[in-house]
């Protein structure tokens, strides 16, 4: 069972595109639609179906291997520099299959390290640009602490966001644990220092910046003050190039690792391969839902290559097949196929 998010103007053509791409058999798992814009997004589910290419299941000769890699890599708004590495790395591997070529090039191009809040002595800061997800993003992590039966601390430092403590606090409260605040950089430090080791600390932060040095200075004192690990929070929503530019700024910071959120609301997902690219950063994680209780997924090369195949109906119902007998399409070409392609299945603006 695969599920698949499509985007439409209006719920009208968005369950078009549902009968269109699964059939009447489909299950629809989820339905939204904007109130102010009408624009609608369901979440349907489909049975995979290892014969449709689009699902980069089919063996493949090299050339077509890498041909079906470029175009969903484009598609998902990988930057072309990095798309076409990644193509032809995967189209020099053993596997023949796109899917399973693109995970062996994404393994050895990338790091993945998750986040293991079940371990002793996890002391994590989160830190990222303005809403990039990082509350609720502690809030998961501190729910699956606590399901595992670890001691776990809640601090924030985030006085800068109107209710942001108070949003922090309404959640902690469910889960029946208390929201300490530390307004510098010192008390943080001595908070840190009177903390059992085996505690698992986990640091809400306010959202940075990533263009303001000032701002990226004050959070390097936070960060500093103590021993606390920096994990980058971004969201999947990003554009490719802006997530490859706030990577950066973070990484500057000692930032080693990366989770990423609201990949159910997000089609493309090129932000995250440019986030890991540009700074070098491990993937931690990814999350697909707003419920605090569903947490982080461990994220491998395997599974960010079922992500990336996973949405490529979603995005565009009419991803062509590549004929082998045609011929071969220039890049500017292939290009500007896409952008035709895209738009057929992304709601109209206004």
């Amino acid at each position: 069972m695969r599920l698949l998010t499509f985007k439409a103007a209006n719920l009208r053509q968005a369950m078009s595109l549902v009968r269109r791409e699964l059939g009447d058999a489909a299950t629809i798992v989820s339905t939204q639609t904007n109130p102010v814009s009408g624009e609608a997004r369901i979440v349907a589910a489909r049975q995979q179906d290892a014969s449709d290419p689009r699902l980069g299941q089919v063996a493949m000769a090299p050339e077509q291997r890498f041909d079906q890699i470029l175009e969903t890599l484009l598609l998902h708004g990988v930057p072309m520099i990095l798309a076409d590495r990644l193509a032809q790395a995967a189209a020099d591997m053993e596997p023949r299959t796109p899917i399973a070529a693109l995970s062996g090039a994404l393994a050895l191009d990338f790091n993945f390290a998750p986040v293991d809040v079940t371990a002793d002595s996890q002391r994590l800061i989160l830190v990222g640009p303005p809403g990039a997800g990082k509350t609720l993003a502690l809030v998961k992590l501190a729910a699956r602490a606590l399901m595992a039966k670890r001691s776990v601390q809640l601090l924030t430092t985030d006085l800068k966001r109107a209710g942001a403590v108070e949003q922090l606090s309404a959640f902690a409260k469910v889960m029946g644990q208390e929201v300490f605040i530390t307004e510098t950089a010192d008390e943080l430090a001595q908070f840190m220092a009177r903390t059992p080791k085996r505690t698992v600390v986990l640091v809400d932060s306010p959202g940075v910046n990533h263009r303001s040095q000032t701002e990226l200075d004050g959070l390097f004192d936070f960060v500093n003050a103590a021993p606390v690990e920096p994990v980058l929070v971004l969201s999947a929503s990003m554009d490719a190039m802006e997530a490859a530019d706030a990577a950066m700024a973070f990484g500057a910071l000692g930032t080693k690792r990366m989770l990423v959120t609201r990949t159910d609301a997000t089609g493309r997902m090129g932000a995250i391969l440019a986030a890991m690219e540009s700074a070098g950063l491990a993937l931690a994680g990814t999350t697909g839902s707003a419920d605090p209780i569903d947490g982080f997924f461990p994220t491998s090369a395997p599974d960010l290559t079922d992500l990336l195949f996973g949405e490529v109906l979603s995005l565009n119902a009419e991803l062509p097949v590549r004929d082998p007998d045609a011929e071969d399409m220039d890049l500017d070409a292939l290009v500007q196929g896409h952008e035709r392609m895209i738009n057929v299945a992304l709601p109209a603006e206004g």
